[in-house]
C-alpha cells in the first residue's frame, strides 16, 4: 500500500511548487523525482512504524458507497501516514534550506511523530474504525510488553592486560 501519490503533493503544496522542485525547465512536474521521493519517504515512515505493525500495512477500510452495494469500502492509508509521508517526501525534494524554514520544521515534527508511535506514545487512527494493520505485540497499540535484559558487566585489570 503506498502511503502517498504525487497528486497527494501537488493537494498540499501546490503544483507550482513541485515544478521549481522536480523541472529544471520549469514546465511540468517531473512525477519520476516525486515517486522516488515518495518511496524513499516511505521506506522511512516503515523503518518507524514496522517497530509496532507487520508490514505491509493492510490499511484503513474507508467507506465507499457504490450504486448497488452501500456498504462498499476501500483500503486507504492512515491519515496520518499520508501527511507525514507527504513532509517527508517534500524534505527530500528540497535541496537547500535554513533550519527554521516550514520544511525542515514539518520534517522534524514528522519525526517527532514516527517515534512517538514507535514507542508506543501515540498510535495509527482509522477515522472510519478497525486499525490499520496487524501489531506485532498486544493487542492495542502501546500496550506491548517490553523486556529488558542486562547482563552484568565488570572490567578487570586482567581483562585490561595489553592495552596501553
Amino acid at each position: 500500500m503506498d502511503y502517498a501519490t504525487p497528486q497527494d503533493l501537488i493537494d498540499r503544496f501546490g503544483q507550482r511548487e513541485l515544478v521549481e522542485l522536480t523541472d529544471p525547465d520549469l514546465a511540468v512536474v517531473q512525477t519520476a523525482k516525486v515517486e522516488r521521493a515518495i518511496g524513499d519517504a516511505q521506506a522511512y515512515v516503515d523503518s518507524f512504524v514496522g517497530r509496532v505493525y507487520a508490514l505491509p500495512l493492510a490499511g484503513c477500510a474507508k467507506p465507499a458507497p457504490q450504486p448497488g452495494n452501500v456498504h462498499a469500502t476501500v483500503q486507504v492509508a492512515p491519515p496520518q501516514l499520508v501527511r507525514v509521508t507527504c513532509d517527508v517526501a517534500r524534505y527530500y525534494l528540497y535541496k537547500d534550506f535554513a533550519p527554521e524554514n516550514e520544511v525542515y520544521l514539518r520534517y522534524k515534527a514528522a519525526t517527532t511523530e514516527l517515534t512517538a508511535i514507535a514507542d508506543g506514545k501515540a498510535v495509527l487512527i482509522c477515522p472510519w474504525g478497525g486499525l490499520p494493520g496487524q501489531l506485532l505485540q498486544g493487542s492495542q497499540p502501546g500496550e506491548a510488553e517490553v523486556l529488558h535484559g542486562f547482563s552484568p558487566r565488570r572490567v578487570t585489570d586482567d581483562d585490561l592486560q595489553g592495552y596501553a
